[in-house]
């Protein structure tokens, strides 16, 4: 009986997942483009304006890394899916990141904060994004 109750749970998490990623995936996109035109704006000018737009641009990225930490929280019910790390947490880079770009506000070295956004920020969005879209083939599969 639990064997049954646990595989009709599981059957609604994993559509649950497998819906949320889409959203993910267009998430980390635009976010990855918002972020961009942030960096376009800060590097004219750092208004109050422009920090508030990065501030909940900031607060978005948020949203997505607790998205990430859910789902990984919500894959550990499916044993032996082997979920690979993310981009953003393998190995810290998100941390790291997230570290040099806090330092830069605190700093206010806007030039580093645009570079890191640009440079590294941006792109990791991307890689994430593709992240979400093999999961989402790998849960095709399954």
């Amino acid at each position: 009986m639990n064997d049954l109750k646990d595989e009709v749970q599981n059957s609604a998490l994993l559509k649950v997942i497998k819906d949320s990623l889409e959203d993910a995936r267009d998430t980390a996109q635009k976010l990855a483009q918002v972020f961009k035109d942030n960096v376009l704006q800060l590097r004219l000018e750092q208004t109050e304006s422009v920090l508030n737009q990065l501030t909940r641009s900031i607060e978005d990225l948020q949203n997505v890394m607790d998205f990430t930490e859910k789902l990984r929280e919500a894959m550990q019910f499916f044993k032996d899916f082997g979920l690979p790390a993310d981009p953003i947490t393998n190995q810290g880079a998100g941390i790291n990141l997230f570290k040099e770009m806090n330092n830069a506000i605190e700093t206010k070295d806007w030039i580093m904060l645009s570079d890191l956004i640009e440079y590294e920020l941006a792109p990791l969005l991307i890689k994430e994004d593709e992240w979400f879209g093999s999961l989402e083939e790998k849960l095709k599969a399954y």
